[in-house]
């Protein structure tokens, strides 16, 4: 089961792994003064729960999130420079997964990102991705 869980990273993550990195990306992203915060996160004030399928899972969703957290600063530029941010069909509250994508986006080098058997799609992960494919050449 390890190696199969490797070869997923070099091709992307389930949808869950995004939906839990951003989740946590939410609570421990650095927030902005008022006036220098271009990148708007939404109020998701209430602690969200998580489901990890197992303890791989959970790792890996953790590590993708501080991976974030590390370039944060960098990432927003990226969004704000490619006119990907600010974006009007993606809401606030999803801002943590555009920018936990868009760190396993460029970590990939823009690799198309493979759908596994048997995953559980999410619409709002399939939406970012699909947004943030649209500005790749930016």
């Amino acid at each position: 089961e390890k190696r199969a869980v490797t070869q997923i990273e070099k091709n992307g993550y389930p949808d869950s792994i995004y939906i839990n990195a951003a989740k946590i990306f939410q609570g421990i992203h650095t927030e902005k003064n008022k006036d220098g915060m271009l990148v708007q996160y939404g109020d998701n004030s209430e602690s969200p729960m998580m489901a990890f399928k197992d303890e791989h899972s959970r790792r890996v969703s953790y590590e993708l999130a501080f991976n974030a957290l590390k370039y944060q600063d960098l990432l927003e530029q990226i969004l704000l420079d490619s006119s990907a941010y600010p974006c009007y069909s993606i809401p606030d509250e999803l801002t943590s997964l555009l920018v936990v994508m868009l760190y396993d986006l460029q970590d990939r080098k823009f690799q198309e990102r493979k759908i596994f058997n048997g995953e559980e799609l999410v619409a709002e992960v399939q939406e970012v991705g699909d947004y943030l494919y649209r500005y790749m050449c930016k």
